[in-house]
């Protein structure tokens, strides 16, 4: 009896599955799960998938039925089954994209602006509209979290982008601007901002805790086939030009890339005086060997040139109400050139077996001249000094590197042997001439100094690392490495006085020095790891002894010559917890004993200048400094919401740090150094991307923002200074993605509260806030038209200096011939003439105000021309073209 009761029992299974985006490979959260009966269809159970896409539906009965699995702007997806006797397990089920066509309107769910997974953040380019011809920079500048500087340079969230891959490829790593500013916005698919691991990382499978962040361009797939060509030129007025020309050439897995620019309007655009910029360069990059023999490499040459002049107000506090105010007006021209040639090359002629070498070549040369007078003032506003320079120079180098990696896997647990050999050389040289006149006012003799210097410095490095890692079980690994490295570095400046035949022959001892280092650092270190699903914890520390033997010379006269050796170490711990592809947790803390550089222990005193002296400090200690950094990021790609938050947490025991003394009488700097205990900081952030009515809306809100606390402790003219600095700020904006307007507002606040132990004259709470409008039509007839509104002011300012200003840009541009291949656009920037070139940098020990003059405003009329063959005879559709929809270039409907 009590077998035929358990016989019954058996009667009902169950059925499993995980449901997945075909495309991305993430699993699919809130998807609806149904079984039908046959042949009627009618319901007969049902559920939804979890956090991990999967689902569990039991109770079913032996029998034929039908899997009915759906998801919002997905295509539906229908598979007969049968249960027979027991579970059904169905694996992995992908979903679509749902695409419906109606005549020639073509209707698409709304892509998701930001998507996450694991390391990488995922913007959608179509999500961020920008104007016909725009380049990759005007993009990143419309990403939430995105900044890039006066210099070009990128930063995601406060911590700068290294490198640019396109297509997880090396491209222009050496110099990103080649790509930032000469790819055009219209190739981009996605950017991804990747947290990159380290290649032993990679290769051994133990995180190390080192990463760089990356930023990835996926090319979309039409972009990648064929012939691409891009060329621009334009004129304007103020005399400015630009040309730009891209070209890439596909053949099957070959990419070849040539890209030149040359422009003169860089500097207004950057608000840093006038710069003529010119670079010419060429990517490779192809597959061998049935694909396990991968090959990058690159060459490029730029050329710039840098015209300032302007103003800089320094004010030096001396304490109290003392102070020293720096006036300077100054002119340079600089001309720097460089040629450089790098390559990777992976060779994986096994599964088992990893082979990477990287060499690199670069030779730079430039000249530069200028000329400055500068006068200093007390708060009384009497002169303490005043004088003029001119300066000229020349110099010339070059940086070998090469660098080899190689991994060898033993068993399928993952025992493996990682090696590393690095080396590099570097040689340096230059001369100039210095003409300058120093007068002072309160007892110093003044100088008058006709000098010609020569310099060079050159280093020679050379490292090697070995690791082995023993697995004892899938969960269970420990990891020991060695380390050894070694550098030697020299530098020397030769400084010469004129003798009486006008010839510079004669040895200024006081501003000739030089110096050579020699260090042989070793690394002994150990990690075990807990392996745990997709997710990680490990634990680490390292021992290592380092020594140094520096030896300087003033006037070609030994002044320090000293060895020591020292002891280093590093606990660390790694957190990498991903519950599912959408929700990652990462942890990261080490702690690091850092010593000061001979430099700071040379207690000779080293002139720089009439007006500024060095001396080290031979007692300084080491310092000890913790850093935490934490981070965690949430994706619900059915709902087209993204969240992210980040934080960092330092603290530094025994820091280094610079000691300046002013003399009030003659303004004479002198620095020195000291050891200082409890400097920190406090950082966290985040960002939410989130729909505004549902995840079929065209209206998407951003919203990022952090708050940085910082204790500094610094010297002012000598005396200890505690400052407290408290940094919010949060940037709002809202986006519409229509399919003939794709408009912008939005708005950004930075408040800046300081207080200072010492320094109280400095204490203040200031507020920067900008406001901004922008709208992107596209008319029937093939025109475009673009304009953005900023306002910007600031509060909490007692300098009298005008903060507030409107900013006005627009351009209009009409795209014809066959394919719309060719496009005209006039643009205006600055049309109010309100931008401002002032900066204005407080520290602890002064405020620095600085002011460049150069053209803020300018109108420029410019020509592009397309060139897509497709190979084969076909043609690319239009991406410009006006349509209906979601996706690149539009919402789904009309306006």
């Amino acid at each position: 009896m009590l077998v035929g009761i358990s016989a019954g029992a058996q009667t009902t299974y169950s059925i499993k599955g995980k449901v997945i985006e075909k495309q991305t490979g993430e699993a699919v959260i809130g998807a609806a799960i149904r079984v039908l009966a046959v042949p009627d269809s009618t319901f007969v159970k049902g559920a939804s998938t979890g956090t991990t896409g999967r689902y569990d539906i039991t109770g079913i009965k032996d029998g034929k039925y039908i899997l009915h699995v759906a998801f919002m702007g997905m295509s539906p997806v229908y598979h007969n089954i049968s249960v027979n006797g027991s579970d059904l397990e169905m694996g992995s089920i992908e979903l679509e994209e749902a695409v419906t066509r109606l005549d020639v309107v073509e209707v698409t769910a709304q892509a998701n602006p930001v998507t996450v997974k694991q390391d990488t953040i995922q913007f959608n380019a179509s999500a961020f509209k920008t104007r016909q011809g725009a380049n990759l920079e005007e993009l990143l500048r419309r990403i939430p979290g995105m900044e890039v500087d006066d210099e070009g340079k990128i930063s995601y969230n406060g911590e700068a982008i290294e490198r640019i891959e396109m297509d997880g490829r090396d491209f222009f790593s050496n110099d990103p601007q080649m790509a930032t500013r000469n790819l055009p916005s219209d190739m981009i698919k996605n950017l991804q901002v990747v947290d990159k691991k380290s290649e032993e990382t990679r290769l051994t499978g133990m995180n190390d805790g080192d990463k760089v962040k990356v930023l990835n361009l996926e090319i979309k797939e039409d972009k990648k086939k064929g012939v691409i060509t891009n060329a621009t030129a334009g004129y304007g007025t103020m005399e400015r030009y630009r040309t730009n020309l891209l070209m890439n050439i596909f053949n099957k897995d070959a990419r070849y890339t040539i890209i030149g620019e040359l422009n003169n309007t860089d500097g207004v655009q950057r608000g840093r005086g006038d710069r003529v910029t010119r670079r010419i360069g060429a990517n490779y990059d192809n597959v061998f060997l049935n694909k396990t023999l991968k090959v990058t490499a690159e060459a490029s040459l730029d050329s710039r040139d840098n015209i300032n002049s302007g103003r800089v107000r320094t004010e030096q506090l001396l304490g109290g109400e003392s102070r020293n105010v720096e006036n300077e007006q100054s002119y340079s021209f600089n001309r720097n050139q460089r040629a450089g040639a790098n390559s990777r090359i992976e060779w994986n002629p096994s599964k088992k077996t990893m082979l990477i070498f990287e060499p690199s070549v670069q030779f730079n040369w430039g000249n530069s001249n200028g000329n400055t007078s500068f006068e200093t003032v007390n708060n009384l506003g009497s002169q303490i000094n005043e004088g003029t320079s001119v300066t000229s120079s020349k110099s010339q180098g070059y940086d070998l590197n090469a660098r080899l990696h190689f991994s060898q896997t033993f068993n399928d647990l993952g025992r493996n042997l990682y090696t590393q050999f690095f080396t590099n050389y570097s040689d340096n040289r230059g001369d100039g001439f210095n003409n300058s006149v120093t007068r002072f006012f309160n007892g110093n003799t003044d100088q008058l100094m006709d000098q010609y210097n020569d310099n060079f410095s050159n280093s020679f490095r050379i490292s090697s690392r070995v690791s082995y890692l023993e697995p004892f079980n899938k969960r269970w690994a420990l990891q020991v490495g060695y380390h050894l490295d070694y550098n030697k570095r020299e530098s020397n400046q030769s400084t010469y006085n004129k003798d009486a035949g006008g010839l510079y022959t004669l040895l200024d001892t006081d501003y000739s020095r030089g110096s050579q280092n020699t260090s042989l650092t070793q690394q002994i270190q150990t990690r075990l790891r807990y392996s745990f699903g997709k997710s990680s914890i490990s634990a680490g520390f390292s021992a290592n002894p380092t020594y140094t033997h520096t030896v300087s010379s003033q006037g070609g006269v030994v002044n320090f010559d000293k060895e020591r050796t020292v002891w280093n170490y590093s606990p660390s711990v790694i957190m990498d917890i991903r519950p599912t592809d959408s929700l990652t947790f990462n942890l990261f803390y080490n702690g690091r004993t850092s010593q000061p550089t001979m430099e700071q222990l040379n207690p000779a005193t080293i002139i720089l200048s009439p007006l500024a002296q060095v001396k080290g400090n031979p007692d300084l200690l080491p310092s000890f400094s913790h850093n935490v950094w934490v981070n965690t990021n949430f994706n619900r790609r059915s709902a087209r919401q993204t969240f992210s938050l980040n934080g960092g947490w330092s603290y530094t025991q025994n820091g280094v740090a610079s000691k300046q003394t002013i003399d009030p009488a003659t303004g004479v700097r002198i620095t020195t150094y000291d050891n200082i205990d409890g400097n920190q900081s406090l950082r966290a952030g985040f960002m939410i991307n989130t729909p505004i009515g549902g995840a079929r809306s065209k209206w998407t809100s951003f919203t990022f923002g952090h708050l940085m606390y910082s204790k500094d402790k610094g010297f002012v003219n000598g005396e200890l200074n505690t400052a407290d600095v408290w940094q919010p700020n949060l940037s709002q904006r809202i986006s519409w993605n229509g399919s003939w307007v794709q408009a912008t507002v939005g708005g950004f606040l930075a408040v800046q509260d300081v207080t200072n132990s010492f320094s109280t004259q400095l204490d203040r709470r200031t507020w920067d806030y900008n406001t901004y409008g922008e709208a992107i039509f596209t008319i029937p007839g093939n025109i475009s038209l673009n304009t953005k509104l900023t306002y910007q002011d600031a509060k909490g300012y007692d300098d009298g200096i005008k903060r507030n200003f409107w900013l006005w840009d627009t351009s209009i541009s009409w795209s014809f011939l066959k394919g719309k291949n060719a496009t005209i656009e006039l643009s205006a920037y600055d049309i109010l003439q309100q931008r401002t070139n002032f900066q204005r940098r407080i520290t602890a020990n002064s405020i620095v105000d600085r002011e460049y003059n150069g053209i803020t405003s300018y109108v420029m009329l410019s020509f592009t021309y397309r060139f897509n063959n497709m190979g084969g005879g076909v043609v690319a559709s239009d991406p410009s073209q006006p349509r209906r929809g979601f996706g690149p270039g539009g919402g789904r409907g009309r306006f």
